[in-house]
């Protein structure tokens, strides 16, 4: 990928090659239209044809609505992009894609990033530039694919909020939550307020109940560290990881657990122990809950690809 390709237009009065944009494939635009798709232009609110961000010899962006079918592997290839990009950019692995939900779109290969405001040239690279990576070469690959001015290099360029950053080739490692089990049928009880089966009244639900045989196995669902490995009341036998932003993942109900406090456990990997009925339960099931660093009960299944 070279900067030629990728370099990025600054405003609108650069045109943009519209022999690539022939009638044959997409129908007659103003040879500006897709500038408002562009990284230092805010995008437009029309959702351009995927075939746009394959031909345009540069790089855009847009949000992208997600409709019956799509997954993310269908849309970075509609996108001329590849599914780490899209993941990166968006902070989601897309484990489970929502039916018209957005996601952000892009034709690069790397992480499209938003600036918080205040950061600089030299913060970025620094941050993102990775092991074997030259950053002085960094810091000019990201001038040239920006089309920033090259003072930028000399002043230390400040990027304001909101402004979209193109980081060729930076991938994340999202460390973003799981499913515990290997896979799993349905849900038998969500996230809120439900019915108690046995205390019969209604009873606010802090996590998920996954009906599974028992045996089976659980994993953890980020990677961590074991905080409890125990009895506890109604959960019955129950695992508790924390992780490295200090969120902490509860696993209830177990019939046998198989790793100890203190313990350093991997994500998706480390056998935490296994499905049973302990404690308050009607059945053998996985209760699993996320908890925030504050403490704070969240919905399961919606972090569930994310951080």
């Amino acid at each position: 990928m070279t900067g030629g390709r990728w370099k990025i237009a600054a405003g609108l009065g650069v045109l943009l090659g519209t022999a690539a944009l022939s009638s044959a494939v997409l129908p007659p635009v103003s040879p500006f239209y897709y500038a408002r798709f562009s990284v230092l232009t805010p995008p437009g609110p029309v959702e351009p044809p995927p075939e746009a961000f394959r031909l345009i010899p540069r790089l855009i962006h847009a949000r992208h609505k997600v409709v019956k079918g799509e997954n993310v592997r269908t849309i970075a290839a509609d996108y001329g992009t590849d599914v780490r990009s899209l993941q990166s950019t968006n902070s989601n692995e897309f484990i489970f894609m929502s039916r018209g939900g957005y996601i952000r779109v892009h034709n690069g290969k790397g992480l499209l990033y938003e600036a918080v405001g205040g950061e600089t040239l030299n913060g970025l690279a620094s941050r993102y530039c990775g092991k074997g990576r030259d950053l002085r070469a960094f810091k000019a690959e990201i001038v040239e694919e920006n089309g920033l001015p090259p003072s930028a290099l000399l002043a230390n360029h400040k990027f304001a909020k909101g402004d979209r950053v193109y980081l060729p080739a930076v991938y994340l490692d999202l460390d973003a939550y799981q499913m515990p089990l290997r896979s799993f049928g349905r849900i038998s009880s969500r996230f809120g307020m439900r019915y108690h089966p046995v205390y019969k009244r209604k009873i606010f639900h802090k996590g998920t109940d996954i009906p599974m045989p028992l045996g089976t196995p659980v994993y953890p669902s980020r990677s961590g560290v074991v905080t409890f490995s125990g009895w506890k009341g109604g959960y019955g036998n129950v695992v508790e990881v924390r992780h490295k932003d200090g969120s902490v993942t509860r696993y209830g109900h177990l019939s046998r657990l198989s790793v100890r406090v203190g313990e350093t456990v991997q994500k998706s990997r480390t056998l935490l122990g296994k499905v049973g009925s302990s404690g308050v339960s009607t059945g053998p099931h996985l209760h699993f809950e996320i908890l925030t660093p504050s403490g704070k009960s969240v919905n399961p299944m919606a972090k569930i690809g994310k951080k």
